[in-house]
């Protein structure tokens, strides 16, 4: 990316691409930046010491509308700076006096000061999330033309603040599929400004260039910044079972009779339910999985959205249709029931959920009520965001206290 980020003008990226991917994120309540770790910045928004879920969301938002409309950064700072103002997340605090929803994390000193908004941690912020966005629709176009560019070229900007061992990266020449990606795909550092131009069998010949393997030794002489490893672009795309550790609901949030809304027993309208597949049992894995794919839009393609009712986007990729069926429990012959239930839901709620070392994580449940008329029998179905982000929906049947039970945390949508 160029030093003066203008996010409309990444070359060979289509805008809506990297709106797309910052509208999917998930939120992520975090003291330290470590606490979100490589991959998961990829499918959680997630800020330092905004511990208050509408600081938070303000910063995304307004993060958001910069990227939509092509905002400078001068024009992004103008805009958050007096809200987070206003809220008292600017300039040094202690510690506890940090805006908060929740306990100060037991080793952080109270009386410890510390920074929150500033405008060098605004760039930061603004810089980070559009170069990682950048990355992320970058990473999927190159896949999408991967047959007929199977080359990447890695290209840094050469000029005075070009870090060296960026700079000896540049114009090396590595098969796509090569595994050094995972380690050196930019941006591999804090306001790194490399990119990978993909190229064809002509290209390299016209260049001069030939392919070379990835080694250790690359890796070890790059040397990229701490936390930054890993392939933001492949991460976004991927499925993280490692992110937090064991979530739980938090039970200690407002619930749907707070928000003044019944039980899903007393609720009668339901919306429609759509034909079920066929159970794997009855057809097979490989028949099963053809209209997975059909279903998602996925027989030519390795990703697929799907815009929901909160105007939001789901993702789903072939990687992650075995996550679906693989335990072959009967819970496949839902699939039919995802895109109703996210277009058109009985309700959407952002619910905290909280580990064993009392970290929160903010989850999304998209939860529809459907009616089989042929067999006369109520179907609940509960989408959930998984724990890293909006990569996958697990789909199954709940009955009516267990749905009651995960109606929890922030009302979003209703009917």
């Amino acid at each position: 990316m160029p030093e003066n980020i203008d996010i409309k003008l990444a070359i060979g990226l289509k805008p809506e691409q990297i709106i797309a991917y910052l509208k999917r994120k998930g939120y992520k309540i975090s003291w330290d930046w470590e606490d979100t770790w490589k991959e998961a910045h990829t499918k959680a928004f997630t800020v330092a010491k905004a511990m208050k879920l509408d600081i938070l969301s303000d910063i995304r938002n307004e993060l958001q509308k910069a990227i939509d409309e092509g905002l400078s950064f001068q024009q992004f700072k103008e805009n958050i700076k007096p809200i987070l103002k206003a809220k008292g997340w600017w300039g040094k605090v202690k510690a506890k006096d940090v805006p908060s929803d929740f306990p100060l994390p037991a080793d952080v000193d109270p009386e410890k000061e510390v920074l929150l908004g500033s405008p060098w941690r605004l760039k930061t912020i603004y810089r980070t999330n559009i170069d990682v966005a950048y990355a992320s629709g970058h990473y999927k176009a190159m896949m999408d033309n991967i047959k007929d560019r199977p080359y990447w070229m890695y290209n840094a900007v050469l000029d005075s603040k070009t870090r060296p061992s960026h700079r000896a990266l540049h114009g090396k020449v590595f098969r796509a599929d090569d595994p050094i990606w995972d380690k050196i795909y930019p941006p591999n550092g804090w306001n790194c400004r490399c990119s990978v131009i993909p190229l064809d069998e002509n290209e390299l010949n016209e260049m001069g260039l030939k392919p070379i393997k990835g080694s250790e030794e690359i890796v070890n002489n790059l040397n990229p910044d701490k936390g930054w490893d890993y392939n933001p672009g492949k991460a976004a795309l991927e499925f993280d079972i490692t992110f937090g550790g064991n979530f739980k609901i938090n039970d200690a949030q407002p619930d749907y009779k707070d928000f003044a809304r019944p039980s899903v027993k007393d609720v009668e309208i339901r919306t429609q339910s759509p034909k079920k597949f066929p159970s794997i049992k009855e057809i097979g894995e490989e028949k099963f999985l053809e209209l997975l794919k059909k279903e998602f839009d996925l027989t030519d393609s390795y990703y697929s959205t799907i815009k929901t009712a909160d105007d939001d986007v789901a993702l789903f990729t072939k990687d992650r249709l075995q996550h679906f069926y693989e335990k072959k429990d009967g819970r496949e012959r839902y699939a039919s029931y995802i895109k109703p239930t996210l277009q058109n839901p009985f309700e959407v709620w952002l619910s905290e959920y909280i580990n064993e070392k009392g970290e929160i994580e903010l989850r999304k449940s998209y939860i529809g009520l459907f009616k089989d008329k042929e067999l006369n029998e109520d179907i609940f179905i509960v989408l959930r965001q998984e724990k890293d982000s909006f990569v996958f929906w697990n789909a199954f049947e709940r009955d009516r206290n267990r749905i009651d039970k995960l109606r929890k945390g922030y009302l979003k949508y209703w009917k």
